[in-house]
């Protein structure tokens, strides 16, 4: 069991940022996890860890305009956290296996599906199906804050539009216009 020290450094460091801190508290967790008899924990912390560092440096940081507009996540979720309807399950399944077959699809001259629109009230699993999308996909989880988005000056709203679009252009990831309704 990690010390209440670890604890509050590791959400200290997490709420300062400072991913260098976090990490090695995470590391020292799981050192003092494998030296108490807890190997499977020690090595999923160490899994996290690993799997963090392969995503991480592949990806340039977020243009600084779009800092607190656009949240860079790497849901660690799996399709069997998903608890919906089975009809659900299955179209999130499709989404993933057609993704995975992209170009089985492109030699019958069809397309995966790259656009899918949820909705429905609060708390039912949107949210966490895109995400689980991502993780499946071994793609970084972008949450676009719609209500950020809106502002009184006229142009301003339209350039962070265009924005949020170049960078769909050019990083490849999964995609959540949260709150669209805000628009």
């Amino acid at each position: 069991m990690p010390t209440a020290s670890h604890i509050t450094s590791l959400i200290k460091s997490h709420f300062e940022n400072d991913d260098l801190r976090f990490t090695t508290i995470c590391l020292q967790i799981a050192a003092h996890e494998a030296k108490i008899g807890h190997t499977t924990l020690a090595d999923d912390i160490q899994k996290i860890i690993d799997r963090s560092k392969q995503i991480r440096p592949l990806l340039k940081p977020i243009n600084r305009d779009l800092e607190g507009l656009v949240l860079e996540t790497y849901p660690l979720y799996k399709l069997s956290d998903l608890i919906v309807p089975q009809q659900l399950k299955e179209r999130v399944e499709r989404i993933i296996s057609e993704y995975l077959q992209v170009d089985k699809l492109r030699r019958h001259n069809l397309e995966n599906r790259r656009k899918i629109l949820l909705s429905g009230n609060s708390g039912t699993g949107k949210t966490m199906s895109a995400s689980i999308i991502a993780a499946e996909l071994n793609l970084p989880f972008y949450t676009i804050l719609m209500d950020k988005m809106v502002t009184k000056f006229m142009g301003e709203t339209s350039a962070k539009l265009r924005q949020i679009f170049e960078l769909i252009n050019v990083r490849k990831g999964v995609y959540l216009f949260d709150e669209f309704d805000a628009i």
